[in-house]
């Protein structure tokens, strides 16, 4: 009598190409979906700081005599006055205690942090830029956030102020009552709006200055938007700098830097 043994066949090379093959159609399957749900949980976080430091914003204008941060005396000349540096984020140490946190700007602070910030552009020496690997969240020179504060109307200034009076707009140093459209005058927003690119659409542009970027807005009336930010490369004088701040944009577009 022969007892019969048996054994367990394993996959032959065939059907471990089919397994894998299928995997690999699945992955690629699930993997544009898995992106947009990674995208769209950084939007949902990012719309919350926002949202938060809006607030705050708004809460210290409520504060201080309606005043959306002060101009400050240029320390060399007391008949001059100048924002605080860095201009664009000088605003956080401001708004801090209005957010929950106390004490100097740090890289701790996760409301002034896009999940989405871990790059930047750069202007190098020659006024060539470039793509930073680095978040702004992590630099020290813009008060360790990725939100930038309207203050377009104090950084250009000199001939070019006196030359084009009406351009570069913003609402540092203005009264938050002031502002006639408080549902198109932004407040703040994600640094990335002020060199035309996103950090979410597309996530990782070819260039900076291109129109159309989509950026998260605060607004001067409390709510926060995603929006689309204009460029028009072809319209601007030559004496003056390619800057998405110069001027409002056209119609079609929910936003504008001008608190008029």
């Amino acid at each position: 009598m022969r007892d019969d043994v048996h054994g367990t066949e394993g996959f032959t090379l065939v059907e471990l190409l089919v397994v894998i093959a299928i995997m690999g159609i699945l992955a690629a399957l699930l993997f544009p979906a898995l992106s947009a749900a990674t995208a769209r949980g950084r939007r949902a976080i990012c719309l919350a700081n926002v949202n938060q430091i809006n607030r705050g914003v708004m809460m210290y204008a409520a504060d201080n005599q309606d005043i959306l941060f002060p101009f400050v005396k240029n320390p060399d000349d007391p008949n001059r006055e100048e924002p605080h540096n860095p201009t664009w984020t000088a605003y956080v140490p401001l708004t801090g205690r209005y957010v929950g946190w106390k004490g100097d700007p740090s890289s701790q602070d996760k409301v002034f942090a896009c999940p989405a910030d871990t790059f930047h552009l750069e202007v190098d020496s020659s006024r060539m830029g470039y793509w930073a690997n680095k978040s702004l969240h992590s630099c020290s020179n813009v008060n360790y956030s990725s939100y930038f504060f309207n203050a377009g109307n104090a950084v250009v200034q000199g001939p070019v102020r006196v030359k084009f009076p009406n351009l570069f707009p913003g609402v540092l140093g203005s009264r938050l009552s002031s502002i006639r459209t408080p549902a198109r005058t932004l407040l703040l927003g994600e640094a990335p709006t002020w060199e035309a690119y996103s950090w979410h659409s597309p996530s990782r542009p070819r260039q900076s200055f291109f129109n159309n970027a989509l950026d998260m807005l605060g607004f001067a009336d409390g709510h926060v938007s995603y929006v689309k930010i204009h460029y028009d490369r072809l319209h601007y004088p030559p004496e003056l700098p390619r800057s998405v701040f110069a001027f409002d944009p056209p119609a079609g577009y929910d936003y504008q830097w001008s608190g008029n």
